[in-house]
């Protein structure tokens, strides 16, 4: 039977093969891991569908391949022959004419793994004149690395001298652009050349912010609430006052579909974190924003930081937002420059805070403070727009107690 990659989530059209868990000629149950995939917008790993044998895999680790592609062929238990005489299901590795032979005239597949081939292709060993040394005589690196060393002819017993090599700069290592890095290159790399972007540079000061972080967090471990002081950051309480900003300012809330030529102003808030992960930068989701208490914001972006960290996102959790919070601020990034993910029109970047001499009444004192970088698609945003929602985030941050009650 011809496995074919699955529907792996909305608008999603090719993934990457990251890994596979199983070797052409491994006998596989239904729902073990068959493949791990990489897609634009997570990590999944696919399950076998049925039990059987792999009788072909059909892409190399780091290929992209279109959703409904041929992913496996699997010769499930039971597809053969039965006695009414019912044809087994045709399989695109094996002929029809093979598939109706006896078993013992079939040709077996030398039994490796799809990186192992690459190497035995890229070293010009015949995989056939191999003798496996791994279980069931599964050929490993190793073999096909001996048989390349038998293979190569013996050097002659008095070289010439050689000719003194050009003067060249040593190559550098060569990373392949795969996973998480690739599809990030490719879709910053749109998003750069897409969007017309504009960008408000903002101060703030922070005092009550800092006031208000601390004084929240001690509350929550007078009550005993360890986890709740510790995921209470600068950053929920931005998102919470980007979300109230976003309300009055609806064109902030939006995405253009240029093909369509129509802006959609969403009534939902769901706001990306932009989170720095082990493999790259991932943007997990905090849905419904606009209606979690700060407490639940807090521990959301906490647990989506976390499942990051330990590649366990989940394809829900990267679904849908409607604009991006990226506190750069985290990393002692001082000021940054967002760069829009379409369709999003809005990335609002924030920076560390540190001290700075500000004047207050004419007078130089020492704040604690804070820039906003807030990018936005002049497609959909002018500078008065834009503006005005930056104007409403930094007044919700410099009186942080506006951010517990709808004063309208």
């Amino acid at each position: 039977m011809e496995f074919r990659l699955p529907d792996v989530g909305e608008g999603i059209a090719t993934a990457e093969i990251l890994t596979w868990h199983v070797a052409e000629g491994d006998r596989v149950s239904e729902h073990q891991d068959l493949v791990e995939i990489q897609t634009d917008k997570a990590v999944a790993v696919i399950p076998c569908p049925a039990d059987g044998v792999v009788v072909r895999l059909c892409g190399e680790e780091g290929e992209i391949i279109d959703v409904g592609a041929v992913l496996a062929v699997i010769e499930a238990d039971g597809a053969k022959a039965s006695g009414d005489g019912a044809a087994a299901p045709e399989s695109a590795s094996v002929p029809r004419s093979e598939e109706a032979a006896p078993a013992a005239t079939r040709p077996t597949l030398p039994l490796a793994a799809p990186t192992t081939r690459r190497l035995a292709r890229e070293l010009g060993v015949a995989l056939e004149d191999v003798a496996g040394s791994g279980p069931h005589g599964r050929i490993l690196r190793e073999d096909v690395e001996r048989a390349a060393e038998q293979a190569a002819p013996a050097p002659p017993a008095t070289p010439a001298p050689a000719a003194p090599a050009p003067s060249a700069p040593a190559p550098g290592e060569v990373v392949p652009l795969r996973g998480v890095r690739r599809t990030i290159a490719h879709a910053l790399t749109r998003a750069w050349l897409e969007v017309p972007r504009i960008i408000d540079y903002r101060e703030v000061d922070a005092t009550a912010l800092v006031r208000a972080r601390t004084s929240l967090r001690k509350r929550a471990l007078d009550h005993d609430d360890e986890p709740l002081a510790k995921a209470l950051t600068p950053t929920p309480l931005i998102v919470r006052a980007a979300v109230l900003a976003a309300r009055d300012n609806p064109y902030v809330n939006a995405s253009i579909d240029l093909e369509r030529e129509q802006i959609t102003l969403h009534r939902h808030y769901h706001v990306g974190i932009a989170t720095a992960g082990p493999d790259g930068l991932t943007v997990p989701v905090v849905h419904d924003a606009d209606r979690r208490s700060l407490a639940d914001i807090a521990l959301e972006i906490a647990a989506l930081a976390s499942a990051a960290r330990e590649r366990r996102l989940t394809r829900e959790q990267l679904a849908g937002p409607t604009f991006t919070v990226n506190n750069f601020g985290s990393l002692g990034t001082w000021m940054g420059t967002p760069i829009i993910r379409p369709p999003e029109v809005v990335n609002l970047g924030v920076g560390a805070i540190r001290d700075r001499v500000v004047a207050v009444d004419g007078a130089p004192v020492v704040r604690p403070t804070l820039v906003l970088s807030v990018a936005g698609d002049h497609r959909v945003l002018d500078g008065d727009t834009l503006s005005a929602f930056v104007d409403q985030v930094a007044r919700l941050l410099e009186d942080p107690v506006l951010l517990f009650e709808d004063l309208r």
